[in-house]
């Protein structure tokens, strides 16, 4: 009948406007998240940019205006090109590795879902995404920063397998375990930076070689002397002859000549202990004006707000400040006091037992090794800075030294290795950052942290926040 022909027509028009809303809804819902995925992807490029454009910029405008006031101008002007293609490059490069890392990460996410690649899913995308670092120069191996990277990588890895379910892997992490294994790492890393830089000086960076020229302790020719004397004993045919050091000793100062060993040409006739503590009071005054923009400069940065509106906070503030400057600079003072300790006492020790021409590189590196024991002079959580950042060098150096001694062969010397360690050292620590939900994230210090919700997160603090800190609230 027409009445039921009416109410089925009128069924069937419901039944396609259900379906229609259910294929619209869902056409919005993929939409909305097309976009969300499409928004962090954009942003992550944006502010990996922001970042790179920041630190690199700042640097090459500081290091321009130090150039400036110290009367290199010229110099300062033929950097100029070179300088700003450098902070495009580092634009680039940190814009690209947010960019890919976010955009393998939601790709994964879609293919193979969520869960299935929750504890994976970070590893490959970080990996990766490491190659961004060639965008730094194709002909331009970055291995410090690499280095570094795979070190700081590998340090999270090992304290995220301490709670592994996985024997091995708590098995390969137990040195964390011991007791001041910071320490132990700071002394073969002192060892290695040190000795390069007294036999190797090219295998490290101009300005971290200039950093130890400056703050050694010791004028030019002592150093120049000290080197060209080891570099004999240590029966190199290339070397310089024994009195080749002569013309180096100062007017005034010719009773040095006499000296066969290195502690005869830093003590000077001196007693030892009283040298070395009038070397340790000089050197203190002098060390703390270092650490001062160190300290103050971030802290100024980051509580101003907090400094202003609350003066209690203000001197607490003051009071770390001024305790971690004095405690920074007695670990340099304590450093270098321990460098010209070790190797000086070490040659006064030694000379009688092996003979003054023995007295080369093996017993260097020996009387190197105890000075990396002044890092206990720091407070623990610089300690774990210093020493990643000290065997990042060193590691470099040291492959540079093997390179130059022949130990490595040359089928093995990879061009451009440097992208496989930082590709091997994104994919850890965004492992450790973002895959299992986030529950690796404790092996991070907030600092880190921070930086890396500002650019991989979805709604990470604002790029105010992160660099000046949040202003109170009202």
């Amino acid at each position: 009948s027409a009445q039921t022909r009416t109410m089925r027509t009128m069924d069937d028009a419901e039944d396609r406007g259900g379906l229609l809303r259910e294929v619209e809804k869902a056409t919005t819902s993929v939409g909305d998240e097309d976009r969300r995925a499409l928004e962090r992807v954009w942003n992550a490029t944006v502010r990996g940019g922001s970042i790179g454009f920041i630190l690199r910029g700042g640097f090459v405008s500081f290091s321009a205006l130090t150039s400036v006031f110290l009367g290199r101008k010229k110099r300062a002007e033929a950097k100029g090109p070179s300088s700003i293609v450098s902070v495009l490059r580092w634009t680039a490069f940190l814009g690209s590795l947010g960019g890919s890392y976010v955009a393998l990460d939601e790709g994964l996410l879609r293919i193979v879902g969520k869960q299935k690649s929750r504890k994976w899913r970070g590893l490959v995308s970080g990996t990766v995404a490491g190659s961004s670092i060639c965008l730094l120069g194709r002909k331009d191996p970055q291995y410090a920063i690499a280095i570094y990277v795979a070190l700081r990588a590998l340090w999270l890895f090992l304290r995220r397998s301490r709670r592994s379910t996985s024997k091995l892997l708590r098995t390969v992490s137990a040195p964390l375990e011991v007791r001041h294994a910071d320490v132990l790492v700071m002394c073969l890393s002192c060892t290695q930076i040190l000795y390069a830089w007294l036999l190797e000086p090219k295998t490290l960076p101009r300005t971290y070689s200039k950093f130890l020229d400056k703050h050694c302790g010791k004028p030019e020719w002592m150093i120049q002397a000290f080197r060209e004397m080891i570099q004999h004993n240590s029966g190199n045919p290339l070397g310089p002859p024994s009195s080749h050091w002569h013309r180096l000793v100062p007017a005034g100062l010719e009773h040095v000549k006499k000296s066969g060993t290195p502690y005869g040409i830093v003590m000077q006739n001196q007693y030892q202990l009283l040298h070395h503590l009038l070397f340790f009071m000089r050197e203190y005054k002098e060390k703390i004006p270092v650490y001062v923009p160190v300290y103050f400069l971030p802290a100024l940065v980051v509580h101003r707000w907090k400094l202003i509106t609350n003066p209690k906070l203000g001197r607490t503030v003051l009071y770390k400040c001024v305790a971690g400057t004095m405690q920074s600079a007695l670990f340099l003072t304590a450093f270098c006091t321990m460098a010209w300790t070790t190797t000086c006492g070490g040659a006064w020790l030694c000379a009688p037992l092996v003979g003054k021409q023995n007295l080369g590189e093996k017993w260097l590196a020996l009387s190197l090794f105890p000075i990396g024991a002044s890092v206990m002079c720091e407070k623990r959580s610089r300690r774990k800075e210093l020493a990643v950042y000290c065997s990042a060098r060193a590691l470099e150096s040291f492959v540079l030294c093997a390179i130059a001694w022949g130990w490595i062969p040359k089928r093995l010397q990879y061009k451009r290795f440097d992208v496989v360690l930082f590709s091997i050292g994104v994919g850890l620590i965004m492992h450790c950052y973002a895959d299992s939900d986030g529950d690796y994230r404790y092996t991070f210090r907030s600092k880190y942290q921070n930086v890396l919700s500002f650019v991989f997160d979805s709604q990470p603090r604002s790029l105010r926040g992160l660099f000046f800190g949040d202003p109170p609230s009202s």
